[in-house]
C-alpha cells in the first residue's frame, strides 16, 4: 500500500493533538490549564483542527472539577470526542477512512507551585470505517478499550520559561500519543518547540515543529487561550498506508481552551 500524493491544504494554525488512532491533535490534544485559572471556574472547555497530508483531524472535549475549583486540587472528570477523516491507496484502490472516537475519564490534578500534573483513566471507544473496506487494514470497525493519560506542565506566563509533557494510551487499536514542549514566555506569547510522537496498530508517526501559544482577551468572564502549531511529519509502518494521521509531510493545527 502507499499513500496517496493528494496536496497539503494550507491554513496556518495547529495545536494539540490527542491521537486515539487519529493525527492530530489533539492535538491535539492537549489542553492545558494555565495562570489564567482563577478560584470561580470549574470548567475547562478545548477544541481543535489538525491538518496533515491526506488527514484532517476535529477534536472537542471538557473536564470539570469535581471540587466546584479548577484552580485547587481534586478529582477531574473528563468527555472527549473527535473525528478524523484520512485517505489512502490500497494497491492501486484508493480508499477513504473515517475515524470517530470518544472517552470518559476521571482523574486527579495537583499544583506544585508554579507546576501542576494531571493523570486520568477511563474508557476509549474507537470506530474506523473503509470505503471501499480493505480488510488488509489492521485499523477497522470498532473497538472499545482502557485509556490512561497524564500531564504534567508549568504555569504560562510565570518566570521566563515554560514546558510541558503529555501523554496517552488506549487498548484500542493499540493507540499511542506523547508530545513535549518547551517555549520562552516574551509578553503575554510563549513560543518554543515541540516534539510529538503517535500510533497505532497500524502507523507509526513523529513529528518536529514549533510552536506558539497567546491570551485573548474576549472578555473578562470568557478567558480565551490560543494554539497555533506547524511543522514536519515523518511517518513509518505498513508504507504509512493505514495511518489516519497522514502522510510524510507538513502538518499544522489550531486549539481553543476557556474556562468557565
Amino acid at each position: 500500500m502507499k499513500l496517496t500524493n493528494a496536496g497539503f491544504a494550507g491554513l496556518s494554525a495547529c495545536a494539540l493533538l490527542l491521537a486515539a488512532g487519529a493525527a492530530s491533535a489533539d492535538g491535539m490534544r492537549r489542553n492545558s490549564l494555565t495562570s489564567t485559572t482563577s478560584s470561580t471556574n470549574s470548567i475547562v472547555s478545548f477544541s481543535g483542527y489538525d491538518q496533515a497530508r491526506d488527514s484532517s483531524y476535529f477534536f472537542q472535549g471538557v473536564q470539570v472539577a469535581l471540587n466546584g475549583d479548577i484552580g485547587r486540587d481534586g478529582f477531574m472528570l473528563r468527555a472527549y470526542g473527535s473525528q478524523v477523516d484520512y485517505d489512502y491507496l490500497n494497491g492501486t484502490t484508493p480508499t477513504h477512512g473515517v475515524g470517530r472516537q470518544g472517552e470518559l475519564m476521571i482523574g486527579y490534578k495537583a499544583g506544585w507551585g508554579n507546576v501542576w500534573g494531571a493523570a486520568f483513566i477511563g474508557l476509549d471507544y474507537q470506530n474506523h470505517k473503509l470505503t471501499p473496506d480493505d480488510p488488509s487494514n489492521t485499523v477497522r470497525g470498532s473497538e472499545a478499550g482502557l485509556k490512561v493519560s497524564g500531564d504534567l506542565a508549568s504555569l504560562r506566563n510565570v518566570g521566563p520559561l515554560y514546558f510541558s509533557l503529555s501523554g496517552m494510551y488506549s487498548t484500542a487499536f493499540d493507540s499511542y500519543w506523547a508530545r513535549a514542549r518547551v517555549g520562552g514566555n516574551v509578553n503575554r506569547f510563549t513560543v518554543g518547540p515541540e516534539f510529538v510522537t503517535l500510533g497505532n496498530q497500524g502507523f507509526d508517526a513523529t513529528r518536529l515543529g514549533g510552536f506558539v501559544t497567546f491570551d485573548l482577551k474576549i472578555s473578562p468572564k470568557l478567558p480565551l487561550e490560543v494554539t497555533l502549531y506547524a511543522g514536519h511529519q515523518f511517518v513509518s509502518g505498513n508504507g504509512g498506508a493505514t495511518g489516519a494521521s497522514g502522510g510524510e509531510g507538513e502538518y499544522f493545527g489550531l486549539s481553543l481552551t476557556s474556562l468557565f
